[in-house]
């Protein structure tokens, strides 16, 4: 038995005798060819040096192609910091012009401590503050939170600024509620409103209206507690000819009045649990005999403590005002 013989030609010869050890002159044979398996075949090695070839092309035009999408994606990763850039510088430019807007130098007046503190969400906020003086001593305070965030917000902002250098020196407050609606409503910004609160103090003589923003806490100094000026109305630029509320009253030495937006009192911590209105009457109550700058280090001490110093998703911004 012959077995794992390689592929080829062989001749198997015989030869045989009898019992008496004669052989035959003439033996016999058997040609036999064990042809190899196919793999082993001609056409299999032409195959595998087509294979290799065609192998070797398609590695050349996948690592050609490769390099191009890597190429591709490198320019497009450059245009695209390239355009990220400029937005930034954009947003950054939008930023300095809105904070240009607010005021640079805070009213001195002989009877008034003023404090103001504003700590933006985004490179755009839509927080806005403002003063004015008028001739006969009147302050007019403004403070304002746009709805949204970012360039639709600044761009309220900025419409609302315009509108408050135009109506700041009109002493009736409601009608300056009313042509900033129309104002707003006559540019069609859509669903863009301004949530606004106005007062001037004359002397002792306070008045206040507000569009849709948090309650002004006014610090008595004399019975050491927080009045919640509550006055509800709907944002500015939402509905015409809205009746929002006019509230008069009196303030004196040592009072202390609180004006903000709904960035404190609706911050979160890392349980999403917010700070609260009552948070904030407490932390305000505790400073409140302290001078304008202190009372504000201390709330955003508060909300700082409260997000664990997290940026918040808000803006923040306070106005203080004392009665000295």
């Amino acid at each position: 038995t012959y077995t794992n013989l390689d592929p080829g030609e062989y001749v198997f010869r015989v030869k045989s005798s009898n019992n008496d050890g004669l052989w035959n002159e003439k033996g016999k044979s058997i040609r036999l060819i064990i042809k190899p398996p196919w793999w082993k075949t001609n056409w299999a090695y032409a195959s595998y040096i087509l294979l290799f070839f065609a192998g070797g092309f398609s590695f050349d035009r996948y690592q050609r192609s490769r390099i191009k999408n890597i190429e591709q994606r490198r320019s497009q990763l450059a245009l695209l910091r390239a355009e990220n850039q400029r937005k930034t510088k954009e947003l950054e430019e939008a930023r300095q012009l809105q904070l240009s807007m607010l005021p640079q130098n805070l009213p001195q007046l002989p009877h008034l401590d003023i404090a103001v503190y504003m700590k933006t969400a985004t490179e755009v906020g839509g927080d806005y503050y403002d003063f004015h003086v008028g001739i006969d001593g009147t302050l007019t305070v403004v403070i304002g939170d746009a709805t949204g965030h970012g360039m639709k917000a600044g761009t309220m902002v900025t419409t609302t600024k315009s509108l408050f250098s135009s109506h700041a020196a009109n002493p009736n407050i409601l009608f300056t509620f009313q042509e900033i609606t129309r104002c707003i409503k006559y540019m069609n910004m859509q669903m863009l409103s301004m949530c606004l609160a106005i007062l001037k103090i004359q002397g002792n003589k306070m008045q206040i209206s507000a569009a849709g923003m948090p309650p002004a806490l006014l610090y008595r100094s004399k019975t050491k507690t927080i009045e919640e000026i509550i006055l509800k109305g709907m944002p500015l630029g939402a509905v015409q000819d809205f009746p929002y509320e006019l509230r008069h009253t009196e303030i004196y030495p040592g009072d202390t009045l609180l004006l903000m937006s709904d960035g404190l009192p609706e911050m979160f911590n890392k349980d999403k649990e917010l700070f609260g209105y009552d948070k904030v009457i407490e932390t305000y109550q505790k400073a409140a005999d302290k001078n304008p700058e202190e009372i504000i280090i201390e709330l955003k001490n508060a909300g700082s403590e409260w997000s664990q110093s997290e940026t918040p998703d808000d803006d923040v911004t306070f106005v203080v005002i004392k009665v000295k």
